[in-house]
This record gives structure tokens, sequence and C-alpha cells, in this order.
């Protein structure tokens, strides 16, 4: 099979352009078109072969770029995936707002443009998990029905009510996060530092940066564990993790967390201000959390596999989830680390293979923590790093059971066969003609 995949948004470098990357790496003649239209922080933190467009030029690239010297125009790339078998979108242009994440009307307008003239089988995956990231994409309602197959988290999702709210016809189904399992970076047991956990991810709340922080201060810290959260950016939200207190009305900050801040030091409170590059090796225990901005991936899994636990805290309401982990959970299971989860994803997550949710079964590997079961599951940690050989049991437990809920050849297999052969449900108009 031929397959094209677009990224409409352009390289995020998150969590969408993961999935694009695992996709790729199973079936690497797959090929990826990415707009540049809007150039993101994190563009670079992977790896990947690309091909670029500028979605403004329709039918000639306007101006030639260095940093991009094959650049497309939408015409190239229509032209190319009409050679194919099936186009996959994995984002969409954003709205129109004049912010800086904003695409113009103009590249809105195209990507329309566009779907009309790619004429092979073409379906979404949208990865948005609450109904604000929706309103962000541009001509949402209009994409969506010029599409063959729409595919998301859960059908019941926010994305699903929306589908549903807006009268879209065209066949809704659920999908996987897939990751390609191999332990290509794991490390000799021995060679992991067992009193270091690891938590990777974005400033986003849902993430759970500050409960690792308070977890950390609370309950790791005197059982002299060092804890780090890689890939914090200094955005807008950035003082409700440094913070207990801040009000983004009156702009007023209080009760700073004890930290170790190299993310977005403050002038006259952190001792790291004008520190660019994080002494990444260096981290002492019975300190606060050390928090480090955005990481190249390959650099922060080397990172981590020397670590002995890895941590996302992603929680959501019970119905976002779907069935999937997120791509920041699949880090644990590339470093060989045993995976630090949060409770209630363990609650809600259920094993394809067991049939139950992860914090029921056997054999997981995996630990479920929240700021209620801190001390027992800390207490469990330390057992881990006390003992070489069962810390060891726990991340193959993990990597095993893991591999039976998400591998790539099933989910990304599962995504070609749902736009290749899922159709629209015959009203009864169709029937009755």
């Amino acid at each position: 099979m031929k397959i094209a995949l677009v990224l409409g948004r352009g390289v995020e470098g998150v969590g969408v352009t993961k999935n694009v990357v695992e996709f790729q790496k199973l079936f690497p003649s797959a090929e990826i078109f990415a707009s540049i239209d809007k150039e993101w922080d994190r563009r670079n933190s992977m790896e990947f072969d690309v091909n670029y467009y500028r979605g403004t030029d329709w039918d000639t690239v306007s101006k030639q770029s260095k940093k991009y010297p094959d650049l497309m125009a939408c015409t190239d790339v229509i032209d190319s995936i009409n050679q194919m078998d099936m186009c996959i979108i994995f984002s969409l242009p954003s709205k129109p707002a004049g912010a800086s994440k904003s695409h113009s009307e103009e590249y809105a307008n195209n990507f329309l443009k566009m779907l009309d003239e790619i004429k092979v089988r073409k379906s979404l995956v949208n990865v948005d998990h609450n109904a604000a990231s929706l309103h962000r994409n541009a001509n949402l309602v209009e994409v969506c029905n010029k599409l063959d197959v729409l595919l998301c988290h859960d059908i019941n999702n926010p994305f699903g009510e929306w589908v549903r709210k807006n009268n879209i016809e065209t066949p809704l189904t659920n999908m996987g996060v897939g990751f390609n399992f191999n332990k290509d970076a794991w490390r000799p047991i021995e060679e992991q530092d067992p009193w270091t956990v690891r938590w990777v991810g974005r400033t986003a709340m849902w993430k759970g940066p500050t409960i690792m922080i308070d977890i950390h201060n609370e309950h790791l810290r005197n059982k002299n564990y060092v804890t780090i959260l890689e890939g914090l950016e200094g955005s807008i939200q950035y003082p409700m993790v440094l913070y207990h207190g801040w009000n983004p009305t009156t702009k007023i900050k209080s009760d700073r967390r004890d930290v170790i801040n190299y993310f977005r030091p403050e002038r006259d409170i952190d001792e790291t201000y004008g520190i660019r590059i994080p002494p990444y090796g260096q981290e002492q225990k019975n300190m606060g959390a050390y928090l480090y901005p955005g990481y190249k991936h390959t650099d922060m899994i080397e990172r981590m596999s020397k670590s002995a636990f890895g941590s996302d805290l992603m929680n959501f309401k019970k119905n976002m989830y779907g069935n999937n982990i997120e791509y920041c959970h699949s880090d644990s299971f590339a470093a060989g680390v045993v995976p630090l989860f949060h409770k209630h994803f363990c609650d809600n997550i259920v094993h394809k293979k067991q049939g139950k949710p992860v914090s029921q079964c056997d054999n997981t590997g995996t630990l479920g923590i929240d700021l209620k079961n801190a001390d027992e599951v800390s207490n469990k940690m330390v057992k881990l790093s006390n003992d070489n050989v069962m810390r060891d049991e726990y991340r193959n437990m993990a990597y095993d059971f893991w591999k039976e809920h998400c591998d790539a050849i099933d989910v990304y297999q599962d995504i070609i066969d749902k736009t290749m052969t899922m159709e629209k449900e015959p009203s009864l108009e169709d029937l009755f003609a």
C-alpha cells in the first residue's frame, strides 16, 4: 500500500508528530507531507523523512527556502498523493485568529481545495481530547464532510459528540495510538540509578506536572529520590507549575513550590537564572524537583534509560481517554524503566487482551499513583529501588503488557483497514432509491 500522511498544522514535535513517526517506522514507504506555514518550537525534537509544503502557495512556490530546499506547493502535494492508495490526515490548519499559533485564512481555504482535488480515500485521525482543542481547527465541519472516514480516541468523547451535534454523516470510528516496541535503548538494570524518577511532558496541566512535583516534595524527596521533569515550556500558564497560588487576572503569584527551575527561571528568585543549558546528570538528592525545558527525543530517551522510573501523569475526565496511551507513556517502555502513571488513567484504560481496567489487570509492571495513594506507592517504589531483580522483572512485565495493548502493527493496520473500507450508512432516501 502507498500511504500519504498529512500534518496540516506542520511539525509540532509533540504527540501528533510522534504518531506519524511511529507510523512511518512501521511502513517506511509512507510519505509524510507537512506544512511550514507555522514553525513550531519543537519541530526538531524528532528525526524522520518528511516533505514540506507552503500552504499559501497553490500551484507555484512563491519563495525558495534554504531551510526547505525541496519545498512543495499545494498542487505538488495533490499530485503526489493522487499517485497513492490513501491519505490519512493527522492534523489540520489552525483557525485564522491573528494569534501566533494561527494559520492564515488563505492557507485554511487552500487546504479545503486540496481535499477536493485529492481523489484517493481520505481519513482524519483526530487526537484532540477536549472540546477547546477542537475549536482551534480551521473549517472543521467542511473538512469532516469532505472525508471518507473520521477516527478518534472514542466515538463518545468530545469529538464524537461534536460530530453528532454538527450532523456530519462521514463514518466515525475509534482508533488506537500505536508504538513500535523494541529494546534498542534499554540498559542493563545495574547501569540505572535506582533512585531517579523522570517525568516527561509539557506544561499542560492534564499531563500532571504539578502532581509530579507535589508527590516528589511530599513523598519521594524524604526517601532519597531525585525527581526530574523534562519538556516544560515557558508558556502563558508556567506560573501554575511554579506556584500553588496563581491568579491569571491579577497576575498575583503565591506559595511557590520548592523546585530547581531551569525551564523558566525568574530573576531574583532562581539561582538558575541565566543558565541556558541544564546540567543533566548532576542532580542531587534531598532537593526539590528539577524542572527542565524541551528536549530532543533521542537525548531524553538516553537519559531516561539511566533512570529507574518513567512517568506520565496524564489524567482526564472518564469519557476522554478512549483506550489509548499517549506517547510520553511509551517513553517508559522504550527506555526500559518502570512506568509510573496516573491512577485515574490506570482505572479507566481497558487492556485490549485482558479486558479489564489496567489497575485490575495481572502482571502489568505498572504503578498507578495520585496524591491520595502516593505514600503507599512510594513505599512500593523503595522496594523496587532496593531490588534490581524485582525491578528488572517489573520493567519487562510492563513492556510485554503494553505491547499486547498498543503494538504499532495492530493499531496502524486497523487505521489503514478502516480508511479503505468504511462506508457511510445508507439513508432512508438511499434505501428507497
